[in-house]
């Protein structure tokens, strides 16, 4: 088995990051470090801030790497970044996005222990802009995706799909029934979630760290075992991102998205139920607090323009836009959409692997949301 470092994006060509600053900084020979032939591709990120406007701190930890042949074997990523906040919320989550060699094999997979205390604003139509209530529990997820290669770069396989939700609690600000007591009929009990899925998956990117061309595309269907009074149900999970780069070396690309989430054929737990800000990488809705919207469906559409400031790539900026709505409980008629709009601010964090340190700032009507990280939003 060969590990090695990952490359640029086929058309990226930066020669300067955060470590090539510090090299100077701390060298006496005032000279960017020698690029040495590692095996991972590893970068950290203490940050003081969390991508809902809690004061906190989150430690991104990304790990890049090869198993097998680069010419032959897309690029893999782990990462971890446990988050802690003042308002209560412990978050450890991994995710992993993994190819074996000559891509015969892709493990997608997200794992995480949360204790989180978060703001509810009401389901689908009854959604307000004020707070509802917050809603206090802790949560096990176990999702793990394993598909094959059938031709190209598509691919088919199989999800298992667990939730787990302890001691749920509510502590509500409104005079009438909150909509978590009308929808689950007042059951405050633990909940486990466990289902299957088939998965569809094309993926044409070389980077998925900071992709610069391509196309990717997602398509889940969920069949869950057990729901509010032991209804199954089943729900569908679609994710569609397309790449365009408009210079052969400079970074400018042009990057779209469409996402849409539904749940049918039965009634799963509240907490289980499509909400902005909690897609798998919890990464939509950049404008607006995490479970700022909630229904049994959402559709969501986001564009983004990324560019080079400076010449060496160290300094880059982003672009973006995006609308979403969640249909009135119980249908699947979006009637009201909420757009959003923000710029973000790049740093070169690790030239081997592209990563960047991300800070973007997106507002909305009567909402605002900072993020940082050190991976594109999508």
């Amino acid at each position: 088995m060969q590990v090695c470092y990952c490359q640029n994006d086929s058309i990226s060509r930066n020669n300067k990051d955060i470590l090539d600053v510090l090299y100077k900084l701390f060298n006496k020979n005032d000279s960017l470090r020698k690029s040495e032939d590692k095996k991972i591709a590893f970068s950290l990120l203490p940050v003081p801030l969390d991508a809902d406007k809690n004061t906190g701190l989150v430690v991104s930890f990304l790990t890049t790497f090869y198993l097998g042949d680069s010419d032959k074997t897309k690029m893999s990523q782990v990462s971890f970044s446990p988050y802690f906040s003042f308002t209560k919320q412990y978050v450890f989550p991994v995710q992993s996005y993994i190819y074996t060699k000559d891509n015969k094999w892709n493990f997608i997979g997200d794992y995480r222990y949360m204790i989180y205390p978060q703001d509810t604003y009401g389901l689908g139509g009854h959604n307000t802009d004020e707070k509802m209530s917050t809603l206090d529990y802790q949560q096990w997820r176990f999702y793990q995706f394993a598909t094959r290669k059938v031709i190209g770069n598509f691919r088919l396989g199989l999800g298992l799909l667990l939730d787990n939700y302890q001691n749920i609690s509510e502590d509500s600000y409104i005079d009438e029934v909150t909509d978590y007591v009308k929808y689950m009929n007042g059951d405050f009990s633990d909940e486990t979630s466990f289902g299957a899925a088939i998965q569809g998956l094309y993926d044409s990117r070389e980077n998925n760290v900071n992709p610069e061309q391509g196309l990717y595309v997602e398509a889940d269907y969920r069949i869950n075992t057990s729901g509010v009074e032991g209804k199954k149900w089943n729900s569908i999970y679609f994710d569609a991102r397309k790449y365009h780069s408009f210079h052969k070396y400079k970074h400018r690309v042009l990057a779209y998205r469409a996402f849409y989430w539904s749940t049918f054929g039965g009634k799963p737990h509240y907490l289980d139920l499509p909400s902005i800000g909690w897609d798998r990488d919890g990464r939509t809705g950049r404008g607006f607090t995490r479970n700022r919207f909630r229904s049994n469906a959402l559709i969501y559409f986001e564009t983004e323009y990324r560019t080079d400031i400076s010449k060496n790539g160290f300094w880059g900026a982003v672009f973006f836009t995006n609308i979403s709505s969640v249909s009135k409980l119980e249908t699947y008629q979006f009637k009201k959409w909420n757009p959003a709009i923000g710029t973000g601010l790049r740093i070169k964090w690790n030239k081997k692997n592209n990563s960047n340190l991300v800070l973007d700032y997106g507002i909305s009507k009567n909402d605002w949301s900072l993020r940082l990280g050190l991976a594109e939003n999508f």
